[in-house]
């Protein structure tokens, strides 16, 4: 299982991604969603290291964010995604630019917050 650590720096590591894509390109639009999405879940992952729990699936993970304060925004990303990976949405600039500067963002300074100054 991932460590805190590990976690983190793949949500970092997914957040530095996201500035090569372009947002004007509507083919970089879901690829933004689905990047954004990963990069949260690794931070929330992060956060549920910490209290020991190392979620499996999506679904073990939803249910426990349903908890969170970050529970709306996780959400949102998740089915945004969700729509770009397996049900061949187009995700729009706004809804990709969203994912990115809004809501991502929420989640990684809750969980930074959370985790003080957790390696």
């Amino acid at each position: 299982m991932p460590t805190v650590s590990e976690h983190i720096a793949k949500a970092e590591a997914f957040e530095r991604v996201l500035v090569i894509f372009d947002e004007g390109n509507p083919d970089h639009c879901d690829w933004i969603a689905v990047v954004a999405f990963y990069a949260a879940l690794h931070w929330v992952d992060a956060y549920l290291a910490v209290l020991g729990n190392h979620p499996q699936n999506h679904r073990e993970r939803n249910l426990i964010v349903t908890l969170l304060p970050i529970a709306f925004e996780y959400s949102l990303l998740y089915s945004t995604s969700r729509r770009a990976r397996y049900e061949a949405g187009h995700v729009s600039r706004g809804r990709a630019i969203q994912s990115r500067d809004q809501l991502l963002p929420i989640i990684r300074q809750w969980v930074q917050g959370q985790l003080g100054g957790v390696p």
